[in-house]
């Protein structure tokens, strides 16, 4: 199994959705309220309607039998489930006997795989295909599409952005392996998409050099993201000439060995900040840029990064709808909405990281994982942005290469933990997630991608932390 059969599986799932177009079937596409799902919908949705087919979208953030049954009760002629689905067969079929199609990149089990006789579910692990690292929902969506009409081509550049999104560029230098470096290329041959090797910074082709580092906050750089004084001070001492005729220089305007100056001195401090020498900080902000040269420059849209972490605004926010009509090319309200959105995002996000990194008593360090506690700063149920903050703090040059374990206690009998793998780690926390649902009795484990959640009785919370102690130590070996 491989790509040659994959391919073929798509070939086959665009005639369905094509066969729903031409006889007029009422479809509902719900999506994962996420940037990926986001991107899912959007390509979808644009193909079908530029049919003449029928289909609206929903998204949610979770699903379950008794959503299902409300989908059901709707009576849409045919279901589209993307980024989303996967482990729910037995349930689609219940109730939308063969009128459903899953498009989904996470992992299934074998049992799905050999009970899916209508061939409805389209997946990369069905294929030996790494769905973690290659593809997203958003590709499969695109290349879904791509075989509908081979004019979709002009919408690859979305699912480059979902891979972004879902933190897809594990490849050297940062680069899109496997199925997404396909989707790559139709970009780059119909020049939508334009790649380079430069500083992974915020905004560099428009803000002002102190105020582009301030900005980034992937990879997280304590006591420099969101600090642009701090910035500008750095930035004085290294003898850059930050102005030209009046204007304040940005990251474009400068040549490589002033880059290298920057790195030089984001590493001074972040050592001085953590009392230790900081090394191969390169490695981590000097990568592949991937910018959209038709959308306007210098705007959130115009480097994929920055397009994927609008969507991912716009989702943690409960605004999805917003984010399809960017993808759908609105460019005036909506935008400016999620601009501004964004922002506030981003704001308060960074000042709960500088909490948590403030309040030591938080973070226990154990070596091969990080212990947080978050405890009265982050709602238990709000398991997207806790998933965001695992990133920015896994991003974090301290916990790089480490499991952040992040508790947050739901009420006096249950605690809610979650597991994110590091930035830069290969720790499968689905693995891990699985195992510990098969050792602890009383416990219910979730995982999405590379985050798990896990909701204990606080009684047995030691048990848990031994359990993840000694899985890491297995699995890390």
């Amino acid at each position: 199994m491989g790509y040659k059969e994959f391919y073929e599986n798509v070939d086959l799932t665009s005639e369905k959705v094509k066969n729903l177009i031409n006889d007029r079937k009422d479809t509902l596409i719900v999506s994962n309220s996420s940037c990926d799902g986001i991107v899912s919908a959007s390509l979808l949705i644009r193909a079908i309607w530029k049919l003449g087919g029928k289909a609206t979208a929903r998204f949610v953030n979770k699903i379950s039998q008794d959503s299902i049954a409300d989908l059901k009760s709707e009576d849409h002629q045919f279901y589209l489930f993307t980024e989303l689905g996967t482990g729910l067969s037995e349930l689609f079929n219940k109730f939308f006997s063969k009128e459903w199609i899953v498009l989904d990149h996470r992992k299934l089990s074998f049992a799905e795989i050999a009970t899916d006789d209508n061939n409805a579910i389209l997946n990369p692990w069905k294929y030996d295909i790494d769905g973690d690292k290659e593809v997203t929902s958003g590709g499969i969506s695109y290349l879904l599409v791509k075989s509908m009409d081979k004019r979709f081509t002009d919408l690859s550049p979305l699912a480059i952005v979902s891979a972004l999104g879902e933190y897809q560029d594990v490849g050297d230098k940062r680069s899109l392996i496997g199925l997404n470096n396909e989707i790559l290329k139709d970009s780059e041959k119909n020049g939508l998409m334009q790649t380079d090797i430069d500083l992974l910074l915020s905004f560099n082709e428009s803000l002002p050099i102190h105020e582009s580092i301030a900005n980034t906050s992937i990879p997280y750089l304590y006591g420099i993201t969101s600090n642009s004084d701090k910035c500008l001070e750095l930035m004085k001492n290294t003898n850059i000439n930050l102005k030209k005729d009046g204007r304040w220089k940005t990251i474009a305007d400068i040549n490589q060995e002033e880059k290298f100056l920057i790195i030089e001195s984001i590493k001074n401090h972040l050592s001085s900040q953590m009392n230790r020498n900081v090394e191969n900080l390169e490695n981590i902000l000097i990568g592949y840029t991937y910018v959209l040269p038709t959308e306007e420059y210098g705007s959130h849209l115009y480097d994929a990064r920055r397009f994927s972490e609008l969507l991912n605004s716009c989702a943690l926010s409960m605004k999805s709808g917003i984010g399809l009509s960017i993808c759908l090319g609105e460019r005036t309200e909506s935008l400016e909405e999620a601009e501004r959105d964004l922002q506030e995002f981003k704001n308060s996000s960074q000042k709960l990281v500088s909490k948590i990194l403030k309040e030591k008593w938080r973070i226990s360090d154990k070596g091969l994982f990080v212990f947080i506690s978050a405890d009265g700063i982050i709602e238990p149920d709000y398991v997207g942005y806790v998933g965001y903050l695992s990133r920015l703090l896994t991003s974090h040059y301290q916990f790089m290469n480490k499991v952040i374990i992040m508790k947050i206690v739901i009420d006096e009998n249950y605690s809610k933990y979650f597991l994110s793998s590091g930035y830069d780690g290969d720790m499968d926390v689905e693995q891990m997630a699985k195992e510990l649902s098969n050792t602890i009795d009383g416990i219910t484990v979730t995982f999405s991608n590379a985050d798990g959640q896990i909701i204990i009785p606080s009684a047995q919370e030691d048990t848990l932390m031994s359990i993840i102690s000694k899985l890491i130590k297995k699995i890390s070996k």
